[in-house]
This record gives C-alpha cells, sequence and structure tokens, in this order.
C-alpha cells in the first residue's frame, strides 16, 4: 500500500512551449511583457502537470519518490513510468519490477521500499498539450479577471477537448 502522496525529487527536463513560440501565438512582438508570459506559461504547465494537475500525469521526464509499506504489485501514481528503483529503509535495494497494464504502470516490490521512478507522457501527446498551453496562457493573457461584469470567462471547449483525452485517473 502507498503510503503517503508521492513526493518530486527532480524537476521537469526540458520546455514544452518556448516563450518565443507563445508570444508568436499571443502576437506579442517586444520584450516588454515577457515576465508576465513566462510566469503565465510556468502557472499553465504546472497547472497541467504532477500528481495534483489537472492531467494527473508527467508531462516532461521528471523523477517523483513514492513510499510502499508492503511487497507485492502496486499500481503506481502516474501510468508513463518508463523506470524504477527501490531502497528500503536501511537505504538496501530491493528489487523492483516495472510493468505497464490496462490501468496504468506497475511496480513489483520484494518488500518495504521507497520507489524511485521517472515519467513523461509519450511524444504523440506532446502536440495536444502544446496547443493546450498555448490556448491556457492565451486566456489568462486576455482575460485579466475571472469574472468580467456581468460575464464568466470560461475556458474554451477546445482547450477541454485537447486535454480530457489525455487526463489519467487514479483507480
Amino acid at each position: 500500500m502507498m503510503v503517503g502522496h508521492p513526493v518530486r525529487v527532480a524537476a521537469p527536463q526540458g520546455e514544452l512551449v518556448s516563450l518565443g513560440v507563445l508570444k508568436d501565438h499571443l502576437g506579442v512582438v517586444g520584450a516588454h511583457d515577457d515576465a508576465r508570459i513566462a510566469a503565465l506559461l510556468a502557472a499553465a504547465v504546472a497547472h497541467l502537470d504532477g500528481w495534483r494537475g489537472a492531467l494527473g500525469r508527467c508531462i516532461l521526464t521528471q523523477s517523483w519518490r513514492v513510499d510502499y509499506d508492503d511487497e507485492g504489485t502496486h499500481l503506481l501514481p502516474f501510468p508513463d513510468v518508463s523506470a524504477v528503483t527501490a531502497v528500503d529503509a536501511t537505504g538496501a535495494a530491493v528489487t523492483a519490477v516495472l510493468s505497464q497494464g490496462a490501468r496504468g504502470s506497475y511496480v513489483t516490490l520484494e518488500g518495504p521500499a521507497t520507489v524511485t521512478l521517472t515519467a513523461a507522457i509519450g511524444a504523440d501527446a506532446l502536440p495536444m498539450l502544446r496547443a493546450a498551453v498555448c490556448m491556457l496562457v492565451s486566456h489568462w493573457y486576455e482575460q485579466r479577471a475571472a469574472v468580467i461584469v456581468g460575464t464568466a470567462n470560461e475556458m474554451p471547449l477546445s482547450f477541454q477537448a485537447l486535454i480530457g483525452t489525455l487526463r489519467w485517473v487514479r483507480s
């Protein structure tokens, strides 16, 4: 059984969308709003990525630590795991076997262990995620408030359609 929530131990590697691409999408010329756009970009990726993100999965390659208090096969907290290592309470290696199943990624342990996993969504999903991040940042950039008198500024349906197919629900 997993003890507590996963903890990120290595931040995502690389960038999903460059500032230049995002500025082109927004139609922004010059550097006058770079800091604001970069902050919105970071917020958009953080909104989608990781354990508490809207997608419930890792976008770019990153590492997380998860504690398990018993042996056996466990569903990992992310579906796109590419590698695992495991150690016991003394720091000694524990045999950990990674497998993929219909519900996600699994690890089989020979005893209680702290598992470090590496995960990233598949490359085929990245174009949809880039488009979704551009849409989200554009929405936040243009709609500086959640509500403008008499209207609610919800995210466009196209954004929901893009991320809906990529969202992973832990079972």
